[in-house]
């Protein structure tokens, strides 16, 4: 991959308060602040891209029994934000639930490489 590879071209940003269960946020945090060179939301909208690459096969995401939820506000691509309304329209996952699942799995794909 060219370093140029690597950056966004610019798009408008939607923010949105969703509930993130708690374990995931806080995961997702701790890669923002000693990991990575991104937001928290900039991270979450990886996730949520990762998600929609393979938006086929999109599990539904059933919330762990005894996990708290933070309520948070994250700033979205407006593409990736547009798309995650189309699935849920398409399938009645809820919003909150499309982006702690793809959360998870993101975390899940690449545990090996944190």
């Amino acid at each position: 991959m060219r370093p140029i590879d690597r950056l966004y071209r610019k798009d408008d940003i939607v923010p949105r308060s969703l509930h993130i269960d708690e374990q995931l946020y806080l995961k997702i945090q701790d890669l923002s602040e000693n990991v990575f060179n991104a937001s928290v939301s900039k991270m979450i909208n990886i996730c949520v891209e990762t998600m929609l690459l393979d938006k086929d096969n999109i599990k539904f995401y059933k919330k762990p029994t005894g996990t708290d939820s933070i309520y948070r506000s994250i700033l979205f691509k407006k593409s990736f934000y547009d798309e995650l309304v189309e699935i849920r329209s398409k399938t009645g996952i809820s919003f909150s639930r499309l982006v702690n699942g793809s959360i998870k799995e993101f975390l899940e794909k690449y545990k090996d490489e944190f």
